[in-house]
């Protein structure tokens, strides 16, 4: 390994060797602005380590050197390509030189905790607007300060590169793999107040904070304190309170060496990994911050001062228009907050940064020192401009990903969506599940209504696409032909000036992660579906079966924009039932034997409404109470009686793995009329068959007993539903948003009651909603709790796998520990 570089000793020449990120930190700490110090590994020891490996695969014998020419619209190859090259990256081993020369240095960091950070450069020619796109594309990792820890954390980084979804970006972008260069900034990790960005334009100032670590703000989970500043006085001109509920922190009161692992197996390197990856998972935690914290600003006037004063002195020195990101880092306890910069590069309004130095350039750029910056400018029609003076739009990220392309601004129903251009941003008041076919051709969503677990938040990232929703005001600041960028992880939509000489480009989240080993689990994983397309991404996942079929969006693929009780006024009730049979026979082939539990329909009238022969139900101020579930049976049971029909011939077919769930279930007597209706169908006389309800309306948490006399063979924990019951919030409602907590008191309680009556009753339970998805630390208690399975979107699969994993080790530890005092 080549000399590592100090930030405090990075120079110009050494761009390319440690990345963007590294080398304009390394400025600003030599000209003495507050960077925690810290080291790169240069770029160019990951090609000494990639040429170490003896690869297994001829494919990539020559990897340092190849182009690794990948099918990406192939998700399958992609997913095996990606999965081989990570396994076999964390399979070797570094050189013990290696790690020796990494441990000395990181000890002289002084910390118990490193953070690991990629820093990433690019030729000149490709680097045009790359550094807001790929700042997400690569993630960093924490490790402890340990030989074994930092070689796994490192290999960690570096595979980063090779993930499924940073295949795809390369090849989409036409980046050759030896065109990029990828150095690794060390630095110790500290507890923070408070963390955020600053955006800074020759027109405006704009800077975010929120509460803790800078983690709530990357993954959209809290809505920043906003302050609007004016470049010449550095006056507030406006400021308003963000919505935040949780912050993240390092693990309280534990040394990071010492965090549990998995159990060790001397014939595998695959639980060894899991062990590192415990320490780094277990490094970070989220908090419910207080009732008194999310009614205050994360930012004391001192520090908003103290932060104004730097981004003064960065205009000087860096650009007048950059981007900045910041942290108040708590360095020893008792001690004052101090302020560091975590990120800091320029942004030209009229143009795009070079991220590297190259001798092309040097005719068109001045040659810089230790004490200069050096940047290219070349005309760029990416300024933003918006109505309100914001530099960005704002709502509440409901799918991850990022889009640009030009804006399609919809209202009211579609007659031919076939007809309208594909690979647009779509922009209306409120976008509904019957708008698929629509969806499914665009790059990116923006809708003035809808919430994290409103349908189309759920769809959309099931089909991989960014939606950004709760936008207030949006079809009135963005018209058809805008050329826009919707960020889905930090809930942002950047209006920009022109979208001339730009290709239209989509950096989606639908490929799934793969998970780089996985042992068994003793709580099963299952996976939400609803659409036949995602069958090929899902099947190849670790999981345990399809814990939601989602049939409503299904049925979607299939009705040709009509409602099912046209079908049968029509006539045409027989063709209907083998379309659904076809569609449902599918998914249980793909995962037979593991089971696949249909939901049967849930036709909310407001999403379904545009449908052809809708019918008509009286205006209600509520529709989430409306006409649905098992009620809607009641009213027209011959379109449950057609599900029937379609599931049993499913069982005909062999297909025996199906189950079926009852939704929005109200009282027991809906549930008998259900499963009367079941009986007559006669999937009962099949051993298999298993008829479930979902347990989202609170009168199963209290007459659970009643249903399991009645019938009911195990139970699914929808916590959408039972949230926004429980506490009386519309989960549509993007105002609402801040009170929509799955991890309410109430809801936990109610949450565990339903498991441990079920266990009492002795049925399985299940749980399927968003909430194990979107706050991780919550799956420990339900599996504390006895919860028997896990249904999760497809993005969520490994984060969940991981989460299982801890919290099922770590009850096996306790109890091994308290075995061990008796």
């Amino acid at each position: 390994m080549d000399d590592l570089l100090w930030l405090d000793r990075i120079q110009p020449s050494n761009r390319l060797q440690v990345g963007e990120k590294a080398f304009y930190l390394s400025q600003l700490r030599q000209k003495r602005y507050p960077v925690i110090g810290g080291f790169v590994i240069p770029s160019p020891v990951l090609r000494q380590f990639l040429e170490t490996i003896e690869w297994l695969d001829p494919l990539f014998a020559d990897l340092p050197s190849s182009s690794l020419y990948v099918d990406v619209d192939n998700p399958y190859q992609l997913q095996q390509v990606a999965q081989r090259i990570r396994r076999e990256m964390m399979a070797a081993a570094l050189p013990e030189t290696w790690e020796s020369t990494l441990l000395a240095a990181s000890k002289k960091l002084q910390a118990q905790g490193l953070i690991l950070r990629p820093t990433l450069a690019l030729p000149s020619h490709l680097a045009f607007g790359s550094t807001g796109k790929i700042s997400g594309l690569l993630e960093s990792h924490v490790c402890a300060c340990t030989r074994e820890a930092i070689a796994f954390g490192v290999k960690r980084v570096w595979a980063e590169l090779f993930r499924a979804r940073s295949l795809l970006y390369w090849q989409r972008a036409r980046i050759k793999l030896q065109q990029i260069h990828v150095g690794i900034l060390v630095q110790p990790i500290h507890d923070a107040l408070a963390s955020g960005r600053v955006l800074a334009t020759k027109e405006v100032w704009e800077i975010q904070a929120t509460w803790g670590l800078g983690m709530a703000l990357v993954r959209g989970e809290v809505f920043p304190d906003y302050y609007q500043v004016q470049p010449d006085s550095g006056a507030i001109a406006r400021q308003h309170l963000g919505s935040k509920t949780i912050a993240y922190r390092l693990s309280e009161g534990q040394d990071v060496s010492e965090l549990p692992g998995v159990q060790e197996s001397p014939s595998s390197y695959a639980p060894k990994v899991s062990k590192q990856q415990s320490i780094a998972d277990n490094y970070l935690q989220t908090y419910l911050l207080s009732e008194e914290q999310q009614k205050q600003y994360a930012l004391e006037e001192k520090y908003l001062t103290e932060l104004i004063e730097l981004t003064h002195r960065l205009r000087a020195d860096l650009s007048p228009t950059l981007i900045l990101e910041w942290t108040l880092a708590l360095l020893e306890p008792g001690l004052e907050a101090q302020l560091y910069l975590t990120q800091a590069y320029p942004r030209p309004p009229d143009g795009a940064i070079s991220p590297n130095p190259s001798q092309e350039d040097t005719g068109r750029r001045g040659h810089g020192d230790a004490g200069s910056f050096s940047i290219q400018v070349t005309p760029s029609p990416l300024s933003l401009v918006t109505a309100s003076g914001n530099a960005t739009i704002r709502g509440l990220g409901a799918s991850s990903g990022r889009a640009m392309a030009k804006a399609l601004l919809l209202a009211g129903k579609i007659d031919h969506p076939e007809q309208l251009p594909p690979g647009r941003i779509l922009v209306a008041p409120s976008i509904t599940p019957d708008w698929l076919p629509l969806l499914q051709r665009a790059a990116g969503v923006v809708a003035e209504q809808g919430g994290m677990t409103s349908h189309i938040a759920i769809i959309a990232r099931e089909l991989g696409i960014p939606a950004v929703v709760g936008v207030r005001g949006a079809t009135k600041m963005i018209k058809t032909g805008d050329f826009v960028m919707v960020d889905g992880d930090r809930g942002e939509i950047y209006r920009l000036e022109s979208g001339e000489g730009h290709r239209q480009e989509f950096y989606p989240n639908s490929v799934p992660q793969t998970l780089q080993s996985f042992t068994p689990l003793a709580t099963r994983l299952l996976v939400n579906l609803s659409q036949s397309g995602a069958i090929e991404n899902a099947k190849a996942l670790p999981v345990d079966g399809v814990g939601l079929l989602r049939s409503e969006v299904m049925m979607l693929e299939i009705l040709e924009g009509q409602h099912p009780s046209l079908w049968v006024e029509q006539g045409r009730s027989q063709q209907l039932v083998e379309r659904l049979t076809e569609h449902i026979s599918r998914f249980a082939s793909a995962f037979a034997p593991r089971p696949v539990f249909y939901r049967s329909l849930d036709l909310r009238a407001h999403e379904f409404q545009s449908l052809e022969g809708s019918p008509s139900f009286p205006a209600t101020s509520n529709p989430m109470l409306g006409v649905r579930g098992t009620f809607s049976y009641l009213v027209y049971p011959e379109i449950f009686q057609l599900e029937l029909t379609a599931m049993a011939a499913v069982y005909r077919a062999g297909y025996t793995n199906v189950r079926l769930i009852l939704p929005f279930v109200r009282t027991v007597e809906e549930f008998s009329f259900c499963r009367r209706q079941v009986e007559q169908a006669g999937l009962t006389q099949y051993a298999q068959f298993e008829l479930w309800i979902m347990a989202e309306v609170p009168s199963v948490l209290l007459l659970l007993p009643d249903y399991v006399k009645a019938g009911v063979q195990g139970i699914s924990i929808g916590t959408n539903d039972l949230t926004q019951l429980l506490l009386g919030v519309d989960r549509d409602q993007s105002q609402m948003a801040a009170a929509f907590d799955s991890r309410h008191p109430a809801v936990m309680r109610a949450v565990q009651q339903l498991i441990q009556t079920a266990k009492q009753q002795g049925i399985p339970t299940s749980i399927c909603g968003q909430a194990p998805a979107q706050y991780p630390d919550l799956i420990e208690h339900l599996v504390r709790w006895g919860i028997e399975s896990i249904s999760v979107s497809l993005d969520a699969v490994e984060s969940t796998y991981s989460a299982i994993a801890r919290a099922e080790h770590r009850i096996i530890l306790e109890a091994s520990r308290r075995q061990l005092d008796l």
